[in-house]
């Protein structure tokens, strides 16, 4: 389905002081989008915040432009993207957006109780590619997915624009209700870099799925539950895509490692898990099938082993209880 065929998002933007209408609209919908949740100037001061960062490591041109045109040339290594998502992951603005009273009141109400931030907080940068029908990266999926091993049966996540996005640029797609049938079948193996991702193998069937989106503006917001399928669009402008997302639990539930552990060292123990799994040396000992390994992937990073022993380990335990 092309971008400009989505149908809207609904907007709750008008209805954040009926905490009983929120409540079931999540229940009923899966989310809740709001135009002007967040005030824009928070937005923008990551957003600016943000460009600082890129152009003092080159990712962009020290241009002075407001906005993050991207000219071309090769995407960063993952070694000098890394480097920046350290630095964007502790910026105080995006802290301080992550803890935005806006958020956390409309949550705990369709929670009905007190909510936790945690700690993994996520920045999503996506480059112009007009020829692509969807961006590099995880496709359509869902966050409570066991195969991202959080180990939580209850989450929400909140998606926040950090700037104006149209369909050009492109946003987030949501599919409404679909939350409702619980954890969907999602093929391949989840990937743990930008340049492994490039695979699209790991994902719902979006052809299956009913999608909404909108057009967003800075400080505009998402919340959804960890059930319901997302998926990123394809930017086809002319500049980065700038937005970030956090996690909401209920104080009441659990969850593993991953929740309370920065993006940037979950992002690399996930590498460190995926270079065992696809080394030689897996191969030659183990001779695992692609479903055995994505299990062994889950559970490594559930425990956060990291080693070919462990993996072994974990083959023989999966090919005996299948």
């Amino acid at each position: 389905m092309a971008t400009s065929e989505l149908k809207p998002l609904l907007d709750s933007t008008g209805d954040v002081g009926d905490p009983e209408l929120m409540r079931q609209r999540m229940e009923q919908e899966g989310y809740l989008f709001f135009h002007g949740l967040i005030p824009a100037e928070r937005a923008l001061q990551v957003k600016r915040d943000m460009l600082t960062v890129l152009r003092e490591h080159h990712l962009l041109e020290d241009d002075g432009n407001e906005d993050p045109l991207w000219s071309g040339g090769p995407e960063p290594t993952e070694a000098e993207y890394m480097v920046v998502y350290d630095r964007l992951v502790r910026l105080e603005s995006l802290l301080q957006l992550a803890h935005s009273p806006e958020i956390v009141n409309v949550l705990e109400s369709v929670a009905g109780e007190p909510v936790n931030l945690w700690e993994q907080k996520l920045i999503r940068i996506v480059y112009p590619d007009p020829e692509m029908t969807a961006p590099q990266g995880v496709g359509a999926h869902q966050d409570g997915d066991p195969k991202l091993a959080y180990q939580a049966s209850r989450f929400y996540t909140g998606w926040i624009s950090l700037m104006e996005i149209d369909r050009n640029i492109g946003g987030l797609a949501i599919a409404p209700q679909s939350h409702q049938q619980g954890i969907l079948h999602s093929s391949g193996s989840v990937a743990s870099s930008s340049s492994a991702a490039a695979r699209p193998d790991y994902g719902l069937d979006s052809t299956t799925l009913p999608w909404r989106s909108a057009e967003f503006r800075p400080g505009s917001a998402i919340l959804f539950h960890c059930h319901t399928p997302h998926r990123g669009l394809a930017n086809h402008s002319d500049r980065l895509r700038l937005s970030c997302d956090f996690r909401y639990q209920p104080a009441s539930e659990t969850a593993s490692w991953i929740a309370h552990t920065p993006g940037p060292d979950v992002r690399r123990i996930g590498q460190q898990v995926d270079a065992v799994i696809s080394s030689r040396a897996m191969y030659v000992t183990t001779r695992a099938s692609a479903d055995v390994l994505g299990a062994v992937r889950q559970r490594m990073m559930e425990e956060k082993s990291t080693t070919l022993a462990r993996a072994q380990e974990l083959v023989v335990q999966i090919r005996g209880d299948r």
